[in-house]
């Protein structure tokens, strides 16, 4: 029975017995303990592992793989792994069981291009480190050996499965052993009799064409070299996946293939391309109607590469592709990429692919497999991926919402959607979606939009695909409805601001209507929002006020300070004073300490009485610094702010959190509960700066759970 020394050893056969690290030996224990497990799942991690032992990658990904078995996920909980083997392990960990019980590929459902082009980018979105996918390709490939002792349906799903998702994922990412392995596993069980027919006109084996390839690429070098040019040369015979390919696409028969042998030479710079060529020409028989030159009249998505193909030694043709390694990056990481043009490549997140190419580049000029953790192996995306309850996958912006989703659906669905459930679970609207999300959308019939959905202070869209739909079903409706509508909401906007004996034709004239009937009429469609109302209503009542309190943005003021003077960051008019215990000088480093009626005392940082400060006194320490400065300093008005609200639990921590939120101090308030119908009554007295958003401020207390009412006016004691 192999032990967890000698496992670990066959992962790393050239290290050290006594050097290899405790952590490995305790992965390599707990992957032969899955192992040994009765009624365990078909594939184990430790045939994931010898899948990914070629790609000489790092230690944590080789342990997390190691550990990663479904079967220890009912013993071995992330929290416990965390606690063994620390957070990075357990983090990739996660992320390899979250792909592996992945079960959301239906071939019916995702048949078509933009379908498994989206599934892609969503298992690549849910991958939050580059080498869960790896890991995850081992374990298929794993799989895919297994396949042949499961029934027909099982392989033909998994191999479908395979040919559309994950070996395209794997040629993305620049794994090019486990891409030909997926791709010719899973086509020797989606057509057997093609694939033994292939297989068998390939007279001699693969390991033969791989030793005829470098026995090839080892002679060309040496000829290169003596002609002084220095380029690097590699090359491996096709698989009889690509194979398959090139005959269907072209309607070839085996004897009219000329790249089952291929190889490319990389130089630096073109001319030398033309010199190779030369060279290569001069040394074997060349096939003339395979001769093309993509360097001089480049193809239509800027591929660059001279092509040709030779007869080598033993009278077997190789394809040599001559290029520079500018043209070689293009063709792989740039638009030329063969997977764009390949596989379709409709619709790509041009953030997430940006992402995988930076990847790639690091990953294939690496010399040191703990190069994953110099580096960030994040990938960015743009977008989420989200299901329908049918499997069809939504692509969606980062932060959109379950309204988004619906109006991504279809229009009628978005105009009647009241509702909507994640994975089973009712959520708000206003909830921002993940990548892997199933939602499903609770509509009634023949519904309409709701005006709020509009408002941005709301938070209900994101995309301006579904605000447009419903500014376009407010332009269909009849005028007198939306003059309606817009009237309302005016009415609404001067009362919760308490400035109601402004006349409409005022404001109107503000956004340049010369008729309060199409002011109003604009506002019901959604053309002017309520932002952009109570902003111009702070501006066209400032006037008629005595006092500032829904002043216009007005210019910054500043102060200046001696060196010898301290303040408080962020409020330099608050008073300060040197503390008499240690006499702070200017270059000294000071602490601030917020004395209750006497403003903020100044301490060295390293002063007795402030290392020696209780817990809860230290809560009390603000940062100060010496003057001179410039710093800004904000104008504060006093405002008075009404709510009219149904009693609960945590209402008041809820209004006080949106107050911080959007940087609005509270200086007094007073609350009054009615016992009998458990209404209550707040009224707060809020310090507010000319930058405050009052509309999104009113906007999101008011859509607080139980909060029927907000309003706004100027404080009775604003002096």
């Amino acid at each position: 029975m192999t032990s967890a020394y000698q496992l670990a050893q066959k992962i790393f056969p050239k290290r050290d017995p006594d050097q290899l690290p405790e952590s490995l030996i305790q992965a390599c224990r707990l992957a032969l303990e899955a192992d040994a497990l009765p009624n365990r799942r078909i594939i184990s991690s430790i045939e994931a592992i010898n899948a990914l032992l070629p790609l000489n990658l790092d230690d944590n990904t080789l342990i997390a793989t190691l550990i990663s078995d479904l079967n220890l996920e009912p013993f071995y909980p992330v929290e416990k792994l965390e606690a063994s083997f620390g957070s990075n392990i357990a983090k990739l960990v996660e992320g390899i069981r979250r792909l592996n019980n992945f079960k959301e590929f239906d071939p019916t459902t995702h048949s078509d291009q933009v379908q498994t082009e989206r599934l892609r980018q969503m298992l690549l979105a849910m991958t939050s480190d580059i080498r869960i996918m790896v890991v995850k390709l081992g374990y298929r490939v794993a799989r895919l050996r297994h396949l042949k002792y499961e029934d027909e349906t099982t392989r033909r799903q998994i191999a479908e499965e395979t040919q559309l998702i994950f070996a395209p994922l794997a040629n993305r990412l620049g794994m090019a052993q486990l891409k030909w392995e997926l791709e010719d596993l899973s086509f020797r069980f989606l057509e057997p009799e093609t694939y033994k027919s292939i297989a068998h006109q390939l007279a001699d084996k693969r390991t033969e064409r791989e030793s005829y390839i470098r026995s090839f690429t080892a002679q060309l070098q040496s000829i290169l070299i003596d002609e002084g040019i220095y380029a690097e040369v590699s090359g491996r015979p096709k698989h009889i996946y690509s194979i398959w390919k090139k005959m269907s696409k072209k309607k070839l028969t085996m004897d009219e293939l000329y790249d089952l042998r291929a190889v490319r030479v990389y130089v630096k710079q073109v001319s030398e391309c033309y010199r190779v060529l030369s060279l290569v020409h001069s040394q074997w028989n060349f096939i003339r109607s395979e001769y093309d030159d993509y360097v001089t009249t480049p193809k239509e998505n800027g591929y660059q590469s001279i092509h040709t193909v030779v007869i080598g030694p033993q009278g077997k043709t190789v394809e040599i592709q001559i290029r520079t390694y500018e043209m070689h990056d293009h063709a792989e990481h740039g638009i030329a990429a063969h997977w764009k043009y390949k596989e379709g490549g409709k619709g790509y997140d041009a953030n997430l692919e940006a992402s995988i190419s930076n990847m790639r580049q690091l990953l294939e000029n690496r010399t040191d497999s703990e190069v994953f953790n110099e580096i960030s192996t994040e990938l960015q995306s743009k977008n989420i991926y989200v299901l329908t309850p049918k499997n069809q996958i939504i692509t969606l912006p980062q932060g959109a919402t379950a309204l988004d989703f619906a109006y991504a659906i279809h229009s009628d669905l978005g105009h009647s959607c009241r509702g909507a459930k994640l994975n089973g679970r009712i959520i708000s609207l206003t909830k921002a979606l993940d990548t892997g999300d199933r939602i499903e959308i609770l509509a009634i019939k023949n519904g309409e939009p709701n005006r709020n959905w509009l408002n941005p202070n709301l938070g209900y869209l994101k995309t301006s695909r579904a605000r447009t739909r419903i500014k376009h079903w407010f332009n269909k409706r009849d005028r007198h409805l939306n003059i309606e509508s817009g009237e309302q909401l005016y009415q609404r906007e001067i009362k919760r601001l308490h400035v109601q004996d402004l006349k409409a034709k005022d404001v109107a004239k503000y956004f340049f209507y010369d008729q309060e009937k199409d002011f109003f009429e604009a506002l019901g469609k959604g053309q002017l929002n309520e932002r952009q109302l109570i902003s111009a209503l702070q501006k066209i009542i400032q006037p008629k006020r005595t006092k500032p309190t829904l002043k216009a943005p007005a210019p910054e003021l500043t102060i200046q300070l001696a060196e010898d003077q301290a303040y408080v960051v962020g409020a330099p008019l608050l008073k300060t004073h040197l503390a008499p215990c240690c006499c702070p000088k200017p270059d000294d480093q000071i602490i601030g300490f917020v004395t209750r009626g006497r403003g903020v005392t100044v301490h060295t940082s390293d002063c007795a009485n402030i290392l020696n400060l209780s817990n809860p006194d230290r809560q009390r320490l603000i940062e100060v610094k010496w003057g001179k400065t410039n710093e800004p300093v904000t104008e504060l008005y006093l405002m008075t702010m009404h709510i009219l609200a149904f009693d609960r639990k945590g209402l008041l921590r809820d209004i006080m959190s949106k107050l911080t939120d959007l940087d609005v101090n509270l200086v007094r308030s007073n609350t009054v509960t009615q016992r009998q119908d458990r209404t209550v009554e707040m009224e707060l007295d809020l310090e507010v700066s000319s930058q405050t958003d009052l509309s999104a401020l009113l906007d999101q207390i008011e859509a607080l759970p139980n909060v029927e009412e907000v309003s706004l006016e100027q404080a009775k004691d604003d002096s």
